[in-house]
């Protein structure tokens, strides 16, 4: 898993810590990773994003633009920054919001007392704007230039890390071919698609069905749910749940294998009170004959969220509950650092 803690290249994003705006599952490159060994192990993935392109082994990364863009040559700007870190730029607003009032400069200086050309980056650490910048005052008269070096240093925070994963896809897939493609198109290359509400039909037609008919109540209850219920998220997280990835390929012939839903015998007499059971390496579902949408949505919900799998694969029987006891990003220290 490149995006664990437990390795020293990707760090949740700021949306995802606070649980803000947009991107809140995304991860980027730790700023701090620029060792040689690191640098290595950057372009080592590069060179698996080439070969996921190549081969068609899709990769599920959840990178945002800020990482896509640059492996394209393409420009990082603003937008891309408030994607991972919506309050990344709350002093640059504050600045424009007060220009507008037209302040004098002595009544701007006092209103920024106490912000210094230093900020906290992605990773939370304290970096310098510029020389000394720990002891520069912001003041009306620098207001411009604390703004350009505060864009500059977002839109430039991982270029470091990204220059590595470019240079290994290179070695792959030569880059006049990346230039063919926007940043989102790339992203589906390498990582097949999410799974939006029109990606169901898709979906729909590489299932096969065993102990359930196509036109049981249950299984129009299956695709209203994966539909009209599902956010893109959860629909992600069902694909997870049931196939160990959380996109879907680009096409049907990009899929290695079709998607069954099958039945689960020991439900018979009592559908309602038992959970699915899913089969990742076969892309399978046990789906017991839940008597109405409701209880469908709330048992499937439930073993998503909280088994990651419940999973005959990996020896959880029968939909038993499973302790998460996955460490967060805050949790644990890189065995690197």
């Amino acid at each position: 898993e490149v995006e664990s803690p437990a390795l020293p290249l990707f760090m949740k994003s700021p949306n995802n810590k606070n649980k803000l705006g947009e991107n809140r599952h995304a991860v980027v490159p730790r700023p701090s990773s620029k060792q040689p060994h690191h640098l290595g192990m950057f372009q080592f993935l590069g060179r698996l994003m080439g070969m996921a392109i190549r081969s068609r082994n899709l990769l599920p990364l959840n990178f945002t633009s800020v990482v896509w863009k640059p492996i394209i040559n393409d420009h990082v700007g603003a937008s891309d920054i408030e994607a991972i870190d919506k309050m990344c730029f709350k002093t640059f607003d504050k600045i424009k919001s007060i220009e507008k009032a037209k302040p004098s400069p002595e009544l701007f200086d006092k209103q920024m007392e106490g912000i210094f050309f230093e900020i906290s980056g992605s990773d939370g650490k304290k970096v310098e704007l510029c020389r000394d910048g720990a002891n520069k005052q912001l003041s009306w008269a620098n207001r411009n230039e604390y703004m350009k070096l505060l864009l500059n240093f977002r839109i430039n925070e991982f270029d470091v890390q990204v220059k590595a994963i470019r240079k290994g896809l290179a070695e792959v897939v030569p880059l006049q071919f990346t230039s063919l493609f926007t940043w989102k198109e790339i992203m589906i290359q390498v990582c097949g698609r999410g799974m939006t509400r029109g990606d169901c039909d898709l979906l729909e037609r590489m299932t096969n069905y065993s102990g359930h008919q196509k036109t049981d109540q249950c299984i129009k209850n299956f695709w209203k749910m994966m539909r009209d219920v599902f956010n893109d998220e959860q629909r992600s997280q069902f694909i997870a749940f049931v196939w160990g990835r959380s996109r879907l390929p680009t096409s049907a012939s990009d899929f290695s294998q079709r998607f069954y839903i099958t039945g689960h015998s020991r439900s018979a007499g009592n559908p309602d009170g038992w959970f699915p059971i899913a089969h990742t390496c076969g892309f399978s579902i046990e789906l017991p004959k839940y008597t109405t949408l409701d209880v469908m949505v709330k048992k499937i919900t439930w073993a998503m969220q909280n088994c990651g799998s419940v999973d005959a694969d990996g020896g959880i029987s029968s939909g038993t509950r499973v302790e998460d006891n996955t460490l967060s990003d805050d949790e644990i220290d890189s065995f690197f650092e």
